[in-house]
């Protein structure tokens, strides 16, 4: 692509995305699905001004990649230790509930074997970007409990590539042997905690160094930690995300950890308008009405199979009661980018084209649902807490100036 039309399609993007996510802001809906919907709006699917998502793909994995780093700066990795089983308990459950559900719903809408698999792997991720985004601008992430949940959801990423890489080796055109594929994942997984276990022990001492050689130049290794870090992980077959996270949350765990954060705010801002922004520029609106039913069926579906094991979960895990642990398993319901992977996936191997109109449906739907359902509850408990006159009760006599 022509430099000047980058620029101008960069420009337009962050303009459009900006725009869209203050409109929702002011809704009081999620910023990040304004940014969705202005991506729609500036998508080939849609009239007027086009951008290829083609031309802006490798900016948005930046803005992907920083999101997730600037996330992971909040969490000092020190705190998984603390959190034991609970998060892979919570996202093991979430997955395996989802992926049920859809397969069992895709089988009864009268879909091949291969298509109901696919329509359980769409169901099983939560969206890392999403959910994060929306722990951190709803003031959730405070609340006891939020660590686990922040957690499960990275946990969450690894098991549904980890299901969907199984899956589709054992129903696709192609079978491979159960042991294969599992001996090969273990290694992968082992692979990957290895890694971060090396970092963990490694950058600490980088940025000291750095520190007494350039103090300036602190921000930059941090960076280029989790750039690299994230491309270990693409190579590996996982989700560079997850491995920007960690990468945030390593440095987050040394004396940097706020300096890092302060420099880095402002470059993802920036970028994360692409990401969202271009994940809009995918869908094709026209094609989600002939899937309303059936993604109805299947966005309330998965709704409660990531909401009642979460609840069930932060009960036993965090110690919360069921009024605390619901606004918090909302935030596992958006399904995002890994879902609209999975959907591409299962129509380039023979599904039904509709597999990418199911998962747009979805996206948008859950992307919508958590800032709804938080706002609800928070209407009903605000009803729930005004005094209620007693009709019953005969009325005061009026009076005329105060006791003697």
């Amino acid at each position: 692509m022509a430099v000047p039309a980058l620029l101008l399609d960069f420009a337009i993007v962050l303009i459009a995305a900006e725009v869209g996510g203050a409109v929702f802001r002011y809704l009081r809906m999620p910023r990040v699905v304004g940014m969705l919907v202005a991506g729609i709006a500036l998508g080939p699917f849609t009239p007027g001004y086009v951008v290829d998502p083609a031309d802006i793909q490798d900016l948005a994995l930046l803005g992907a990649v920083f999101l997730m780093f600037s996330s992971g700066l909040a969490f000092d990795i020190r705190g998984f230790r603390a959190l034991g089983a609970w998060p892979f308990v919570l996202a093991g459950l979430g997955v395996a509930f989802s992926f049920a559900v859809g397969l069992g719903l895709g089988y009864l809408a009268g879909l091949s074997v291969l298509e109901s698999v696919f329509i359980g792997l769409i169901l099983t991720s939560t969206s890392t970007a999403l959910g994060l985004k929306f722990l951190a601008d709803s003031g959730l992430g405070e609340r006891k409990g939020a660590r686990l949940i922040t957690a499960a959801i990275l946990i969450d990423d690894i098991i549904a590539l980890s299901l969907m890489t199984v899956a589709v080796g054992i129903a696709g055109p192609s079978p491979v042997p159960l042991a294969f594929l599992i001996v090969g994942l273990l290694g992968i997984l082992g692979l990957a905690g290895l890694l971060v276990f090396i970092s963990t022990h490694a950058l600490p001492r980088i940025l000291r160094v750095t520190e007494v050689l350039s103090p300036s130049s602190i921000v930059m290794v941090a960076v280029s930690f989790a750039l690299l870090i994230s491309f270990a992980f693409a190579v590996l077959g996982l989700p560079p995300l997850v491995g920007a996270f960690f990468a945030g949350s390593i440095v987050a765990s040394t004396e940097y950890g706020a300096r890092v954060t302060r420099h880095i705010a402002p470059v993802t801002a920036i970028f994360m308008a692409v990401f969202f922004a271009s994940i809009g520029l995918l869908i094709n609106p026209g094609t989600i009405p002939g899937v309303i039913l059936l993604g109805v069926i299947l966005v309330l579906a998965s709704v409660f199979a990531k909401a009642v094991p979460a609840v069930a979960v932060l009960r036993r895990g965090a110690g919360l009661g069921i009024a605390a642990a619901l606004p918090l398993a909302v935030v596992l319901i958006p399904r995002a980018e890994i879902s609209l992977i999975i959907a591409q996936y299962g129509v380039s191997i023979g599904g039904t084209p509709d597999l990418l109109a199911i998962a747009m449906f979805v996206m948008i739907a859950t992307a919508l649902l958590p800032g709804a359902l938080l706002s609800i509850g928070a209407r009903l408990r605000g009803t729930a807490r005004t005094p209620q006159p007693d009709v019953s009760a005969p009325p005061s006599p009026p009076s005329n100036g105060p006791p003697k």
